[in-house]
C-alpha cells in the first residue's frame, strides 16, 4: 500500500481541536502518520495510547482506504474547505461505521502541512437503518403477496440475518396443530434434518420458556440438549451443530397471546457476539412477523368464511366455483339437489330442526362420494362435482346409492320427511368454465319436478323466454327516460340508516322497486343486471339521483344512493353538482355508495376521488362479498364501509360473543376504525343481533329490525319511519 500523506506536523501555536468526548478529533501529517488524537478517538479505535508516527490508514478498512485517500487529497487541493467522507475501521465485528470531515491545515504562509479530522460514530444510525429498510421490505412482502406462515419465517429469518449480521446462521420454528414446534426455515444448517425434530413447549429452554428476545449460551443449550432423547439430540447436535453455538440470540412471535413461532440466531465464536441492539432488532422483527401471521390468519378467517356455508361447514357456492377452477379440465358432472319437504321442515318446526336435517343429509351424502368428488350446500340447494362422470347412466346409478343412503340416515328420527329431490344435472363440456356449470345445472333443476331428474341441454335455454319477456318489459317501462319522462312503474323505496345507540335516523339509503303491471314486484336482482348490460343505467341512475335528491331537500335527511359502473363516467360529478345547487343542498346531503368490484376497476377511480373532493360521503356497499385486498381498499377516499348482510347472517339469530364469526366481526370493525371508516352493519333482523352488535361497539346499522324499505309519500309516513313504526 502507498503511503499516504494526509497527516499533519504540529505548527508553532496550533493547538489540537478538542470538542467533546463524543465527537473524535486527530490531526496528521503530510505522510498519514498521527500527530494528535483526542480520547474519543483512542476508545473509538480500542487504543490505550496514541500510536505516534504510525499510520492512520492502519485503523482504516482496507476496502475504504481509495476513497479515504481521495478525499484527503481534494481536502489538501482546496486548502479553505472542507469535505466529508465515512469508513470503517478494520474489524471483525460488522456494523461499525464513521462518518468525518477533513480539512486542510496550513501554516502561516497558506501552506499545507496536515489535515485535521473531525468525526463522530454512526454504526448504530446503521444498523437502525438497515432495520428499517428491512422491515418494510418484510411487511411490504406480506402485503403484495399471500405468502404462508412458512414462507413468513423464511423471510423473516433472511431479514434478521440481514439486520443481526454478526450471526452466522439461524432458524425458525412453528406451532404446529400438534401442539409443537417444528423447523420451518434455516441458513446454514440441513432444513430437512431439522424437520424431523420437535420441540415441546414444557421442555427445559424451550422457545416458549421465554417472552423476550434472550441470549443462550453454550452452557444453557448444553444443559437443554441432555433433556431430549436420543433421537432429537443426535440431529441438534449433528445436523443443527449445537456443540459448537457460543451464542444463540433466540426470541419469540406472539400472536393474540400465544408463542406461535421462535427465530433463533447463532454464532460459534464468542459467547458475547450479540449486543443489546441485536436484541432489539430482532424482536421489532418478531412483532413484524407476528403482525403478518395474524394477517394471515385473519385472511383464511375470511376466506373460510366467503368459501363456506357457515350453518354446515360444506362448501358454498363461491367455494365450489373456486375448488373446480383449480381442477383439470376432465370428464365431470355437477348435481343440484333441492328438496322442497326442507323448507316445509324449516317453517313448520324451526331452524334448528331444518339444521339437523341438512346436517344429517350432508353426512350422508358426504359418506357415499369419493374423496375425488366434492359437495356444498347454497340457498337451499346441494351441489354434487362428480369426477370422471360424463353420462347419464353413471348418473343415475350415484343418484340412487345417495337416495338409498339418505333414507336409510333419515329413518332413524325423521320418517316422515320425504326426500325426493329435484335434480338438475350439467357435463363439463370442452371449454366451459366454472361459473357455466353451475349455470347450466341451475338452468336443468328449474325444469324438473320433485323426484325428477333433468339433464341439461341448450334447448332448455331457448325454450326459456322468461329471460327475453323480462329484457322487452324493461326496455318498454324505461323508454320515457329518452324524452326526459319517469320510468314507468318504478319508484323509490327508502330504508334507515340509524345510530345503535339511540336508534335515531342518519340517513336513509334509497332502493329502486319496479311494479310491472301484469307481473307485479319485480325483483332488482333480476333487472338492474341487465339494465347494466344493456347500457340503461345511465338514464335510470340519473333518474334515481334527482328523485333521491328532490327527497333530501324535502326532508332534510342525506340520502344514500348506489351507483352502478357504468354511471362513473367523467361528466357524472358536474351533473351532480347541478342537481344539488337547484335545490340547495350540500355535497353532505348526498352520500354515494358503490360495490367492491366497481369501486376498484381503474377507470372509476378519477370519478370516486373527483366526488370525494366535491365533499360527498363515499360509502362501500356490501363490504366482504368480493374479491379485493385491504391494500387497495386503502386506496380509496371512502367514508364508510358496509359489511355484506352475510357478515350478521353468518352470526346467526342468537349471536355468541365466543364463536369463530364473532371474533370475524371484531376483526373487521378493527380494519375499519383501523382506516379511520365508519362502519355500518346491514342485516340486522333480530333483537339478539342488536344487543349483540351494540355490545361490540357497533354504532350503525341498518336492517328489517330497524326499519324495512317502504315508500314515503307523506311527512306523517316520514315521521312514522324516524320513530320506527314503518
Amino acid at each position: 500500500m502507498p503511503d499516504l500523506n494526509f497527516h499533519i506536523k504540529a505548527s508553532p501555536g496550533l493547538e489540537p481541536l478538542d470538542l467533546s468526548q463524543g465527537i473524535m478529533v486527530l490531526q496528521t501529517d503530510l505522510e498519514g502518520r498521527f500527530v494528535y488524537a483526542n480520547r474519543a478517538y483512542l476508545q473509538y479505535m480500542g487504543l490505550q495510547a496514541l500510536p505516534i508516527g504510525a499510520s492512520a490508514l492502519e485503523h482504516t478498512d482496507p476496502r475504504d482506504v481509495p476513497t479515504v485517500i481521495e478525499v484527503v487529497h481534494r481536502a489538501l487541493e482546496n486548502p479553505h474547505q472542507t469535505f466529508w467522507v465515512e469508513f470503517s475501521k478494520p474489524t471483525r465485528k460488522p456494523w461499525n461505521r464513521s462518518r468525518w470531515e477533513f480539512m486542510a491545515v496550513l501554516d502561516a504562509h497558506g501552506k499545507p502541512v496536515g489535515v485535521q479530522c473531525i468525526g463522530f460514530d454512526i454504526s448504530d444510525a446503521y444498523r437502525r437503518a438497515r432495520f428499517q429498510e428491512a422491515s418494510l421490505e418484510l411487511l411490504a412482502s406480506g402485503l403484495k403477496e399471500t405468502l404462508s406462515p412458512e414462507e413468513v419465517l423464511q423471510r423473516a429469518l433472511e431479514a434478521a440475518l440481514t439486520v443481526v449480521p454478526v450471526a452466522q446462521a439461524g432458524s425458525a420454528t412453528l406451532l404446529q396443530p400438534d401442539g409443537c414446534f417444528r423447523f420451518v426455515a434455516a441458513k446454514g444448517y440441513d432444513l430437512e434434518a431439522l424437520q424431523k425434530v420437535y420441540l415441546h413447549p414444557r421442555e427445559p429452554l424451550s422457545p416458549s420458556q421465554h417472552i423476550q428476545a434472550r441470549v443462550f449460551t453454550q452452557i444453557d443449550i448444553a444443559r437443554f440438549n441432555q433433556q431430549l432423547d436420543p433421537e432429537r439430540r443426535a440431529i441438534i447436535e449433528g445436523p443443527g451443530r449445537a456443540s459448537s453455538i457460543q451464542a444463540m440470540l433466540a426470541t419469540p412471535v406472539v400472536v393474540k397471546g400465544v408463542a406461535r413461532a421462535y427465530l433463533y440466531l447463532d454464532h460459534f465464536e464468542r459467547p458475547d457476539a450479540f449486543d443489546e441492539l441485536d436484541l432489539r432488532h430482532l424482536e421489532g422483527l418478531a412483532h413484524h412477523v407476528a403482525w403478518l401471521l395474524y394477517g394471515n390468519e385473519l385472511r383464511n378467517e375470511v376466506q373460510y368464511s366467503r368459501q363456506h356455508d357457515p350453518q354446515t361447514g360444506l362448501l358454498n357456492l363461491y367455494g365450489l366455483r373456486t375448488t373446480l377452477a383449480l381442477l383439470s379440465l376432465a370428464p365431470r358432472a355437477l348435481l343440484a339437489l333441492h328438496c322442497r319437504s326442507l323448507e316445509r321442515v324449516r317453517r313448520l318446526e324451526g331452524e334448528a330442526t331444518w339444521l339437523a336435517v341438512i346436517r344429517s343429509l350432508a353426512e350422508a351424502m358426504q359418506a357415499e362420494l369419493r374423496s375425488t368428488d366434492h359437495l356444498a350446500f347454497d340457498r337451499g340447494i346441494f351441489w354434487l362435482a362428480l369426477e370422471g362422470v360424463d353420462n347419464p347412466t353413471t348418473t343415475q346409478a350415484v343418484l340412487t346409492r345417495l337416495q338409498v343412503r339418505v333414507r336409510e340416515q333419515l329413518a332413524a328420527r325423521w320418517q316422515q320427511l320425504d326426500f325426493s329431490p329435484r335434480v338438475g344435472v350439467a357435463f363439463a363440456q370442452p371449454g366451459s368454465t366454472p361459473l357455466e356449470l353451475p349455470q347450466a345445472a341451475e338452468i336443468a333443476l328449474e325444469q324438473a319436478q320433485p323426484g325428477q331428474v333433468r339433464f341439461y341441454d341448450p334447448a332448455l335455454v331457448k325454450s326459456t323466454l322468461e329471460d327475453d319477456w323480462l329484457h322487452q318489459a324493461l326496455g318498454q317501462a324505461l323508454q320515457p327516460l329518452k324524452s326526459g319522462g319517469a320510468p314507468s312503474g318504478f319508484c323509490l323505496h327508502y330504508q334507515p340508516i340509524r345510530s345503535l345507540e339511540d336508534r335515531r335516523v342518519q340517513s336513509l339509503e334509497a332502493l329502486l322497486r319496479w311494479q310491472h303491471p301484469e307481473r307485479g314486484p319485480i325483483s332488482p336482482a333480476l333487472f338492474l343486471p341487465i339494465a347494466e348490460e344493456e347500457g340503461w343505467m345511465v338514464e335510470l341512475g340519473g333518474w334515481v339521483l334527482a328523485e333521491a335528491v328532490s327527497s333530501a331537500a324535502q326532508w332534510g335527511l342525506p340520502i344514500a344512493v348506489n351507483l352502478s359502473g357504468r354511471q362513473l363516467e367523467p361528466g357524472l360529478p358536474g351533473r351532480i353538482a347541478a342537481l344539488l345547487q337547484r335545490h340547495g343542498l350540500s355535497p353532505q346531503n348526498l352520500i354515494l355508495e358503490v360495490t367492491e368490484q366497481v369501486a376498484l376497476n381503474e377507470t372509476s377511480l378519477s370519478v370516486l376521488y373527483q366526488l370525494a373532493q366535491q365533499g360527498h360521503s363515499l360509502y362501500l356497499d356490501d363490504f366482504g362479498s368480493g374479491f379485493s385486498s385491504l391494500e387497495r381498499i386503502t386506496s380509496l377516499p371512502l367514508s364508510a364501509i358496509k359489511l355484506g348482510q352475510g357478515f350478521v347472517k353468518n352470526l346467526g339469530p342468537n349471536p355468541r360473543a365466543d364463536t369463530s364469526e364473532a371474533r370475524l366481526m371484531r376483526a373487521v370493525q378493527a380494519i375499519g376504525h383501523g382506516l379511520r371508516l365508519k362502519v355500518i352493519v346491514e342485516g340486522i333482523e333480530t333483537e339478539a343481533q342488536y344487543r349483540f352488535l351494540l355490545a361490540e361497539g357497533f354504532s350503525l346499522g341498518q336492517g328489517y329490525l330497524l326499519g324495512r324499505p317502504a315508500a314515503i309519500e307523506s311527512s306523517e309516513q316520514l315521521q312514522a319511519m324516524r320513530r320506527g313504526d314503518a
